[in-house]
């Protein structure tokens, strides 16, 4: 069992929880994600490791409040036990040998994008940090990304937080004021990847996404997580999640992810049932 050491709130949709998870966080690397269950009947999903520390045998996840495992997920608390927490999977994002680097994060993903942004200022890169939300209630990490950043931007799409607009409007600013960039990391919705994707290939900067598809069985069995990447077919479960964005069929992947969405939206409606059935049986 992986026992739940801290739970908080980031946002209203947004929750960050630390669990004890020892033989995970000796190997955790930025870029890596776990596959959890939160009992012996649960769906397996995958979440992105936020954060570790070996010392404490802890890992960090964050989560959006989206859907019905997600739902029973935030319904757990401190001392709460997971059934599974298995990993580290994937491939490591590459830090080795960029001085300096433009992490580009979008709402939830600025999660994914954190960690890569520390191990970076870390390992001793220059990192720029361009990070957008919705509205300034949405903001998440705002101190761990300066802790971390030679340069923040905060970007929002109503002008509540930071600069009104989108993080390729403040990406592009730099770019044009002489900033050069080794290769751009870009971690959020497929469609502000797809965009930064596009101008940073009119600059000829190299740019690099995690892609975040549906999984199972996180080992490439499954096949769940295929994506198109330059015309041959990937498995962002152990040939990823980080991909050169110029390759990837984003097209084909938001297709292919919108699929679940009804299956998904009735899974919630059935958990928010049954959570609230037993919260009223225990009241």
């Amino acid at each position: 069992m992986f026992d739940i050491l801290e739970k908080r709130s980031l946002n209203p949709t947004v929750t960050k929880m630390v669990v004890h998870a020892p033989m995970v966080a000796r190997k955790a690397e930025p870029g890596q994600f776990i596959i959890l269950r939160t009992d012996e009947n649960g769906e397996r999903i995958p979440l992105t490791i936020a954060d570790f520390n070996r010392e404490k045998g802890t890992i960090t996840i964050i989560y959006q409040i989206v859907g019905a495992t997600t739902k029973k997920l935030d319904s757990m608390n401190v001392g709460d036990c997971l059934h599974d927490f298995v990993g580290p999977l994937g491939t490591p994002t590459h830090t080795e040998g960029l001085k300096k680097v433009a992490v580009v994060g979008g709402g939830v993903g600025c999660a994914i994008a954190y960690p890569v942004a520390k191990k970076l200022s870390q390992s001793g890169a220059s990192v720029h940090s361009v990070v957008g939300f919705r509205t300034k209630d949405l903001v998440i990490l705002e101190d761990e990304f300066r802790a971390c950043s030679d340069k923040y931007v905060l970007m929002s799409d109503d002008g509540t937080a930071g600069e009104k607009g989108l993080v390729t409007n403040a990406l592009e600013k730099l770019i044009l004021s002489g900033e050069k960039y080794d290769e751009v990391i870009a971690i959020g919705p497929l469609i502000m990847m797809k965009f930064v994707c596009q101008l940073t290939k009119k600059y000829g900067i190299k740019t690099v996404v995690s892609m975040n598809p549906i999984m199972i069985d996180g080992t490439g069995m499954c096949g769940g997580c295929r994506l198109t990447v330059g015309g041959e077919t990937k498995f962002a479960c152990v040939d990823g999640p980080d991909f050169d964005g110029h390759l990837v069929d984003f097209d084909e992947a938001m297709e292919r992810g919108g699929m679940y969405k009804e299956f998904e939206r009735h899974a919630y409606e059935s958990t928010c049932s049954l959570l609230a059935k037993g919260d009223n049986q225990n009241a």
